[in-house]
């Protein structure tokens, strides 16, 4: 797995490439941190070049949005794969997490100042990654 980040209008835009599984989760978790800082920024992840998630990754996701709700930030995932989709859906973490069809459209909604989703779960704090 690779990933690449980037800001775009004030939207840290972390763009993965590869499988994102069990051996690739604490790579993707330490960029998520470091991107994310305190949570307040808006970040969208493209996962357009990833092919297979698993529930690690999948964790990571939910984990991930968490913390930005906790932090009264964003998060959006953009341009997932046919397969990826299905994962999401199967696990039902489709209806939790905001999905955008493409990088320009996620970058668009985060960087309104109304860019925060309603879609929101309960949590008791930021969870750790």
């Amino acid at each position: 797995m690779n990933s690449r980040v980037e800001t775009r209008e004030g939207v840290v835009v972390i763009h993965v490439e590869g499988d994102v599984d069990v051996s690739q989760a604490l790579a993707l978790r330490d960029t998520l941190v470091q991107a994310m800082g305190d949570g307040s920024a808006p970040v969208l992840l493209d996962l357009g070049g990833v092919e297979f998630i698993d529930s690690a990754g999948v964790g990571l996701l939910v984990t991930a949005h968490r913390r930005a709700v906790a932090a009264h930030g964003a998060l959006a995932i953009a341009a997932i794969t046919l397969t990826v989709a299905r994962v999401l859906e199967l696990t039902r973490t489709d209806r939790m997490l905001r999905l955008v069809p493409t990088v320009e459209e996620g970058v668009a909604a985060l960087a309104r100042p109304a860019g925060h989703d309603s879609r929101t779960a309960p949590t008791s704090g930021p969870d750790e990654f």
